[in-house]
């Protein structure tokens, strides 16, 4: 999903770019995530004329296969699944931080992400997607936060993703706070899932 200023590059002009390009350009983005990525579909909501990027998002759905993103360790297999994110900003430094947080624009990330296991497989590590991480004074509508969860219904996982920075300026004094969410995607974008054949 993309929308504000993130969507402003491509949610205007994308009725004007002509049909036989617009899956081509589709899936340049999806692969800046996915670099192998084979489609079986891509699909565009909200992507007429005349629509408001802070009203209607621009939403893109893909189901793609990648062995990229797959590797085998003896009888379990590793899916890099962090790596759909994307690259992450990290702040992991120890210095001192010397000015406060200054975010060109601010900005909201909403993604799901849905995986299919193969038959007679499990995850090992399912709690490695919960994430509830926020900064702000008020804990029930902070001014960032990152949380994910996951929900499984018989071989399907399905992780929800939230992300957002609604402030541009944040105090050095309480910048480890804001660090700590920064750093909750970055994270989540180095979880290696564990598939595991299940016990008879």
């Amino acid at each position: 999903m993309l929308g504000g200023y993130h969507a402003q590059e491509i949610q205007p002009y994308y009725s004007l770019i002509p049909e036989g390009k617009r899956a081509e350009i589709l899936q340049a983005l999806v692969k800046s995530n996915v670099p192998d990525a084979t489609f079986q579909s891509v699909k565009v909501t909200n992507g007429e004329a005349g629509l408001s990027p802070l009203n209607k998002p621009f939403l893109i759905d893909a189901s793609v296969e990648s062995a990229g993103l797959l590797n085998k360790a003896g009888q379990r297999y590793l899916f890099k699944i962090g790596d759909l994110l994307g690259p992450q900003s990290e702040l992991y430094q120890a210095e001192t931080r010397q000015y406060d947080v200054e975010n060109d624009f601010n900005r909201r990330y909403n993604r799901i992400i849905t995986l299919e296991l193969p038959a007679g497989y499990q995850v090992r590590n399912l709690q490695d997607f919960n994430a509830d991480v926020k900064a702000g004074p008020d804990a029930k509508d902070p001014l960032y936060y990152f949380h994910s969860k996951y929900d499984v219904q018989g071989q399907t996982v399905k992780v929800t993703i939230t992300e957002a920075y609604r402030q541009i300026h944040w105090p050095k004094k309480d910048f480890e706070v804001f660090r700590d969410v920064v750093n909750a995607a970055a994270n989540f974008n180095k979880v290696v899932l564990v598939l595991e054949k299940k016990k008879s």
